[in-house]
């Protein structure tokens, strides 16, 4: 990408969350993601961050599951507006607070999470691969 002469651009850095703008939904309003890349990417308009700057109170990589947990989402919720097309009210969204637990708890709950994310993913492997031998056996009692 090319930034021109003249064109600002806010740069995603590790850690930031990013927040969409507007949706057709409510419910899809405010999807949160959490940017834990190396590489330079920008922000576009139709997203906003928070960049984290004190790493001594939240760790990106919990956040990343929060922003996704339907505790959150019922927490943003409230701050979607409009009737055809919805849109997070930034300015009240900013005011708001969100408690976090300490970091060394955000650190354990986070691999928790992890561990049964790689515990789900083996499972779904599993059953592709079992699914896989089943059809393979099927067309085998039918030849």
């Amino acid at each position: 990408m090319t930034i021109k002469e003249g064109e600002r651009q806010n740069v995603v850095e590790y850690g930031d969350v990013l927040f969409t703008l507007s949706s057709e939904t409510p419910e899809e309003v405010g999807i949160g993601s959490v940017y834990l890349g190396k590489d330079k990417v920008y922000l576009n308009s139709f997203c906003f961050g928070i960049h984290i700057t004190n790493t001594d109170v939240a760790f990106p990589p919990y956040l990343s599951y929060l922003v996704s947990s339907t505790s959150f989402r019922k927490f943003i919720y409230p701050y979607a507006q409009g009737s055809t097309r919805f849109n997070l009210c930034k300015a009240d969204f900013e005011k708001a607070s969100i408690k976090l637990p300490s970091l060394e708890n955000q650190k354990r709950i986070y691999s928790m999470l992890k561990y049964i994310a790689n515990k789900i993913e083996t499972e779904k492997n599993l059953l592709g691969l079992y699914n896989s031998q089943k059809q393979y056996l099927l067309r085998q009692m039918f030849i």
